[in-house]
């Protein structure tokens, strides 16, 4: 029997209706106030996925695929609901109501969600549990116990809100405002990665590549990394802001995890990414200042599920702030490919910065131009490492340190051009081209690092 239609809501309009096809996929059909909002052929919910024509649905199951969790996460998250892991449509219909991104997913006729919800507030012990559980399933409704929400990736996270130093569950669609992830066992040799990954969003922000925040938080005997998410606006109510995944944009189904990792493969790649921002008018360089800072710091994981675009209300599109970006490369048995190819190439020891630089041409950059970029970012690397109090994230082991201040001096001495001071943190040129919570930008005040809950 055919389940009933879903709404799908945008920035406060019914854009899009979901269906059951009568081959079991999920159809899409826009609606004539989305049409009249932003015209046909608009790209305001996905690139593949173009406003006034009839979607083809396996675009559609790869869009919606791309919002859920993958592996375990997405088991536990079915087991939860009381739905089948592959079953799209029903997982969409429990934690459709806060996905990555602006979209909202409400039963046919339900009135306008975007305010709709409310927060509730925990204690430390309560996001502890929660912290403990995040990779089980939990024998309740979705509403009750992990909300209406969703995250894509393997590793399991909590949705939450934060005001000051209280934490809130998010009810009944509310917007989350807050991720957390639980630490590896300290004992792990990969035990320091929600240290490394704080340290690397802490430099991305001083030089202007991220507008999140990120530290560590002890939850009593359970610790996590907490960052804020881009795609909502504290300053307006927690409004959300609409992104895809690379993934996503190019309509691959992540389902299946390897699909992400391009590691020799046609796509996903950079050259992709760089023509999904040409496509409604983003800057390319706002990219490949992301792959310069990946590369410097040693971030293996960047994959197509951990690049993004913001798709904003007026249908300009912008590189979205750095997010998921750790160091990897001091562990041992760390892999040793990078997720996408840089110049045609994986193998992270064998790649220069010479590299990351013909990797832009290939997307078309003209060579000078792409030179600068990637001087640039590597000098503001450079200084904000430099100015960087490290005693504030005494979780990064020696080794880490060492192994990027070599490599940030092998990309200088690499650099062409006579060698300049390396410039003060946060002036990376042109790291921004949209307000505040809306993109990429350089911030001020003082440095963000660990800090204890209050």
């Amino acid at each position: 029997m055919t389940r009933e239609a879903l709404d799908v809501w945008l920035y406060g309009t019914r854009i899009a209706q979901l269906h059951e096809t009568v081959r079991g996929r999920i159809g899409l059909a826009w609606t004539a106030d989305a049409v009249q909002r932003w015209g046909r052929g608009a790209r305001l919910l996905s690139a593949k996925l173009t406003i006034g024509t009839v979607p083809v649905d396996v675009l559609v199951g790869a869009y919606l695929d791309g919002l859920l969790p993958e592996g375990s996460a997405r088991v536990n998250h079915a087991l939860t609901a009381g739905v089948a892991p592959d079953d799209t449509y029903a997982l969409i219909r429990a934690y459709g109501r806060d996905t990555p991104g602006a979209t909202i997913f409400v039963p046919a006729g339900t009135p306008d969600p975007t305010r709709a919800g409310h927060y509730e507030p925990l204690s430390a012990g309560q996001v502890a549990e929660r912290l403990r559980r995040a990779d089980e399933h939990l024998p309740t409704s979705p509403r009750e116990t992990t909300e209406s929400s969703t995250l894509p990736g393997m590793v399991p996270k909590v949705t939450i809100h934060r005001e000051g130093g209280q934490w809130f569950s998010c009810k009944e669609g509310a917007p989350s405002t807050w991720i957390l992830k639980r630490s590896n066992d300290a004992a792990r040799e990969i035990g320091d990665v929600v240290d490394t990954e704080v340290a690397c969003l802490t430099l991305a922000r001083e030089i202007g590549l991220t507008s999140i925040d990120a530290e560590i938080v002890d939850f009593g005997d359970v610790r996590a990394i907490a960052v804020s998410r881009y795609d909502r606006d504290v300053a307006n109510g927690n409004a959300r802001l609409h992104q895809e995944d690379l993934a996503q944009a190019l309509g691959l189904n992540t389902q299946d995890p390897n699909r992400k990792f391009q590691w020799g493969s046609r796509m996903p790649s950079l050259v992709h990414a760089a023509d999904v921002l040409r496509l409604d008018g983003g800057n390319p360089d706002a990219l490949l200042r992301l792959v310069t800072f990946s590369f410097l710091v040693g971030n293996t994981d960047m994959h197509a599920k951990n690049i993004s675009f913001l798709r904003h209300d007026d249908g300009k599109v912008a590189l979205s702030p750095a997010y998921d970006i750790a160091m990897h490369l001091h562990h041992e048995r760390e892999n040793r490919r990078s997720a996408l190819d840089v110049n045609g190439r994986n193998r992270i020891d064998e790649l220069t910065i010479a590299d990351v630089v013909a990797e832009a041409e290939r997307w078309g950059l003209p060579a000078r131009r792409a030179a600068r970029v990637v001087a640039e970012t590597t000098r503001a690397l450079d200084g904000a490492l430099r100015g960087l109090d490290r005693a504030r994230h005494g979780g990064v082991p020696p080794r880490a340190w060492d192994l990027l201040e070599r490599r940030i001096a092998a990309a200088v001495a690499g650099l062409p051009g006579p060698a300049t001071p390396a410039p003060a943190a946060g002036v990376v040129a042109g790291a921004s081209e949209r307000p505040a919570g809306a993109g990429v930008e350089p911030q001020s005040g003082r440095p963000r690092g660990p800090r204890r809950p209050r």
